[in-house]
């Protein structure tokens, strides 16, 4: 919070947008009170939520669901006027694509001993699915109904951008952004984390064809807290976390110095140049390989 209030008080960002893909809190309150600090420093907010901001706790469980609480979340923006749908900017589209997390994502080899994730993420405690008969987070119907909540944005926006290409022989551009990652290849390798399992709660199938059918030309993602920013089959994909004060303090940098990243100059009309991160950098130097399962020395330490 203090840092949103911070950002609030500078005059550099009120001719921009700022896209939030997730993770900003559970509570509503707080959840209320950044978002509206972000609509004063931003002249355009979009907002996805990411799995902590569906969590459902004690006091609100014989209320509502995770599903529930999204029809909150999604009301408050409403009214605070951030957006939760596509729309054009300055002639970008900026496109917010729900999504939620599926083991079978997970295509490598698992590390034998690792802690299963149900034992790890708050999510399998705290977020429930009631209100829609035979969603479970043992498979992909979770995934693949957030996925299709985005069914009738991006019909309109496919619809608009033929429109636009007929019309003029040139294509718009068009970010998209989720909390969840629709491609493997952006989370380290098992042996590289403290938690290999996580590869089982971060990524979703549905997300990466609904990428593939839009075609943008780049894609903002968080949840892992990794900074990241690479192409992958033609799209750039970038993450620029805030993170945990913990993580911030690794970083030897304080959350006060944080800056949102630059991903597309409106001023010059194209992507910003890529930025170096440890993750990214290391994965366009060194090859994958996720059948190497002995764990990292930090890890092993």
């Amino acid at each position: 919070m203090a840092w949103a209030e911070q950002l609030c008080s500078s005059r550099e960002t009120r001719e921009d947008t700022l896209i939030v893909a997730g993770d900003v809190s559970d509570d509503l309150p707080t959840f209320r009170r950044t978002m509206e600090l972000l609509t004063r420093a931003y002249a355009h907010v979009f907002f996805v939520p990411g799995n902590h901001d569906l969590w459902c706790r004690k006091a609100e469980r014989d209320i509502r669901d995770s599903l529930g609480k999204l029809a909150l979340l999604e009301g408050a923006c409403a009214e605070l006027g951030v957006h939760t749908q596509p729309a054009c900017m300055g002639g970008v589209w900026v496109v917010p694509l729900l999504s939620w997390y599926h083991a079978s994502w997970d295509r490598e080899p698992d590390l034998p001993g690792a802690t299963p994730i149900e034992k790890i993420m708050m999510d399998f405690h705290a977020c429930t699915w009631s209100s829609v008969p035979g969603l479970s987070p043992a498979d992909d119907s979770i995934a693949r109904h957030m996925d299709s909540l985005n069914d009738p944005g991006t019909a309109r926006v496919l619809a608009a951008l033929d429109a636009a290409e007929a019309a003029s022989g040139v294509r718009p551009p068009l970010i998209t952004f989720s909390h969840f990652l629709p491609d493997q290849r952006l989370l380290p390798e098992k042996r590289m984390l403290h938690h290999p399992n996580l590869a089982k709660a971060v990524g979703s199938d549905p997300l990466a064809a609904r990428i593939a059918r839009l075609r943008p030309a780049a894609h903002v993602f968080g949840h892992t807290h990794f900074s990241w920013d690479a192409e992958l089959d033609g799209v750039r994909y970038v993450q620029w976390p805030l993170g945990y004060p913990a993580e911030q303090r690794r970083r030897g940098r304080p959350a006060a110095d944080w800056r949102p990243m630059l991903v597309y100059d409106g001023a010059r009309g194209e992507l910003t140049s890529p930025r170096a991160c440890y993750w990214s950098s290391h994965y366009a130097a060194v090859r994958r390989t996720p059948w190497d399962l002995t764990p990292a020395p930090w890890v092993a330490a």
